[in-house]
């Protein structure tokens, strides 16, 4: 159990490491390991519900994960926050709604006829 823990963390770490890369590429080649530490967390879970007792090294594995998935959500929260600041400083605006499509465009304006 504390083995799938650390290799969670590991995948983890290389999350964290590719949230502070320049390269959009460091990214994609995170989202494997994430998917397998959601697999390793998944087992232990289930051995827990099993009623295994989980060693004192468990537990403190768990709190170091704890603590760096907390500090990658807060590296993904500032870069979502910096993405949105650049978008509204450039006027982007959100283009697109959640489903993909594109959004509606507010469209307002005045119509002056004479004569």
């Amino acid at each position: 159990m504390r083995s799938k823990v650390k290799q969670a963390r590991d995948r983890i770490e290389v999350l964290r490491q590719a949230l502070v890369s320049p390269l959009a590429e460091d990214m994609g080649a995170a989202l494997p390991g994430l998917e397998e530490a959601a697999r390793f967390l998944a087992g232990i879970e289930r051995e827990l519900r099993e009623g295994a007792c989980p060693p004192q090294e468990v537990h403190r594995e768990l709190k170091l994960l704890k603590n760096e998935l907390r500090i990658s959500a807060r590296l993904i929260e500032h870069g979502m926050a910096f993405c949105q600041g650049w978008a509204k400083m450039l006027g982007a605006g959100p283009a697109y709604t959640r489903a993909g499509h594109a959004a509606p465009t507010a469209t307002e304006g005045t119509l002056l006829l004479r004569g």
